[in-house]
């Protein structure tokens, strides 16, 4: 018999941890299957729907959606399954409920997950409950590894076909294209263009850092008051990064455990910090960052020319990720890092396979070409 999914409660916390523990070990990445309080926090949250199935009386699966309410999205996570019960297809009815419940709520347009690729297993649950396939992040976060993730989201039906339509983006991000348009379609065809040439400040700015999570969180809301150049879901600044000059800020939230870092806003605008890139990424990668993620609106052509110049590539393009009015905007999520790139020993569906390839095709390009090495 098919267990039943039902809301996890504060008296399942201990029997969710250890769950968590026999399938993980000590690995695990996420508070959510390690912390108590943050346990405690997401099931009594109003934005945060965490269901588990029981056989026997025992928690045999276990998954969580967090909604951000303002953005329309929610993010899947969590997932998890007792060993002894693999194989049964409980996963798969737990991803396809959760999404199900959200995206008929009303409440959402899509839903976003990120899958490991130690092995298919995840992915397929994902893709065989209706999610795209939207890209890769190379060594996104460090467990017992750096490991590499895949994105997959899964939108309400009919939001797909109410994009805006973007003209021009810079060449490189051309075989992304290719893979989205397979994948989840394009409203039209963008012509490719040379990005802008953004070369680094001579001499670079001096720059300070600041690493007081209330002070950086207050700055930002008083600093960044437009919400599309506030718009980065499920993420809070933690880190502020300022020209000494104070030409520009930097927000970012950094996570020093595993070396993820985003990059979410600067001030007075986004391109205004272009020349020290490069600066900026030295030293965040000196506080420890390993990996450097920014989402871009598609359409905005000079940021991902100056990111593309400082060594950004193109990791994933998630479809009408934000609304605006009637219709919604794609966004490019551009990802640098600073670790070897290596996909010995991954597992990855063949529904990733164009991603994978345009980001190593651009990443080759980028640390391996011997143009004018040799003379």
């Amino acid at each position: 018999m098919n267990a039943e999914f039902e809301p996890a409660r504060l008296d399942d916390i201990d029997e969710l941890l250890s769950l968590y523990r026999r399938v993980y070990g000590a690995t695990y990445a996420l508070p959510l299957g390690t912390d108590p309080a943050v346990m405690a926090a997401e099931i009594t949250g109003d934005t945060t729907t965490w269901l588990i199935a029981r056989e026997r009386g025992a928690i045999t699966a276990s998954v969580l959606a967090t909604v951000e309410p303002a953005d329309r999205l929610g993010k899947l996570q969590g997932l998890v399954v007792d060993p002894a019960s693999r194989g049964s297809g409980i996963a798969h009815r737990a991803v396809g409920t959760l999404a199900r419940t959200l995206l008929d709520s009303g409440t959402v347009d899509s839903v976003y997950g990120t899958a490991r690729t130690t092995a298919t297993a995840p992915q397929r649950i994902c893709l065989r409950n209706g999610f795209a396939a939207l890209g890769l992040f190379p060594n996104l976060r460090k467990a017992a590894r750096h490991e590499t993730m895949a994105l997959l989201a899964r939108h309400r039906d009919g939001v797909l076909a109410r994009r805006h339509p973007v003209h021009k983006v810079p060449a490189r991000l051309g075989r992304l294209l290719d893979a989205a348009e397979r994948t989840v379609g394009l409203p039209e065809r963008p012509e490719l263009v040379a990005e802008s040439d953004y070369r680094a400040a001579e001499p670079a700015a001096e720059l300070e850092i600041v690493d007081a999570p209330r002070f950086v969180k207050r700055s930002f809301d008083r600093a960044v008051t437009d919400p599309v150049r506030r718009f980065y879901p499920f993420h809070t600044p933690n880190v502020l990064i300022a020209d000494a000059d104070a030409a520009f800020e930097v927000y970012v939230h950094l996570s020093r455990s595993d070396g993820y870092c985003t990059l979410l806003g600067v001030t007075p605008a986004a391109i205004a910090a272009a020349p020290h890139l490069e600066a900026v990424f030295d030293l965040l990668g000196r506080a420890g960052a390993h990996y450097i993620e920014t989402l871009v609106p598609l359409h905005c052509f000079e940021e991902l020319s100056a990111l593309l110049a400082n060594g950004f590539l193109p990791a994933a393009l998630y479809p009408a990720m934000r609304r605006d009015g009637e219709l919604f905007h794609d966004y490019v999520v551009m990802a640098r890092t600073t670790q070897p790139l290596s996909f010995r020993g991954l597992a990855i569906d063949e529904a990733f396979r164009p991603y994978a390839e345009q980001y190593i095709d651009l990443w080759t390009q980028r640390h391996l070409d011997t143009s004018g090495v040799f003379r």
